[in-house]
């Protein structure tokens, strides 16, 4: 008898736990659901190429946006500097809202120009970083 009591005691704590996880989660995917707006759909049929900041800028934005990576022999020496380039495109003119494919030729994504406008101490810090990195691998080798 005392293990009957066990038994159901048991159960009667899945199905609870069940229930409660599924309601949770019905909640948890309705909110989420609300929060995300719709993304617009994005003009597929032609695209920007761009290999400068120049050229990027006029670029539509909104629209599709592949930024070329010119290569140079300073990238092949210093991946970081390539990686650095490309982390700097994506930041600077991709919309984060949609995807962002990156391969080893360039960034492909939907352009925004809304942090075009970066103060310019930020800019010259990460670059003074940059320089002063170069400048230590030299003196290393």
């Amino acid at each position: 008898m005392k293990y009957v009591g066990y038994l159901t005691t048991f159960v009667a704590a899945v199905v609870v736990a069940v229930g409660l996880s599924v309601f949770s989660m019905g909640v948890m995917a309705e909110q989420q659901e609300q929060q995300q707006p719709a993304k617009e759909s994005v003009d597929q049929s032609s695209i920007c190429v761009a290999v400068s900041d120049e050229q990027a800028l006029e670029c539509p934005e909104g629209s599709l946006f592949l930024a070329r990576l010119v290569i140079s022999e300073n990238d092949l020496q210093n991946p970081l500097l390539l990686e650095n380039r490309v982390l700097n495109t994506m930041a600077l003119f991709c919309d984060t809202n949609f995807e962002i494919e990156y391969t080893s030729t360039g960034v492909l994504c939907v352009l925004t120009h809304e942090r075009v406008g970066m103060p310019a101490e930020d800019v010259n810090a990460i670059e003074a970083v940059e320089e002063s990195s170069v400048e230590e691998d030299s003196v290393e080798d």
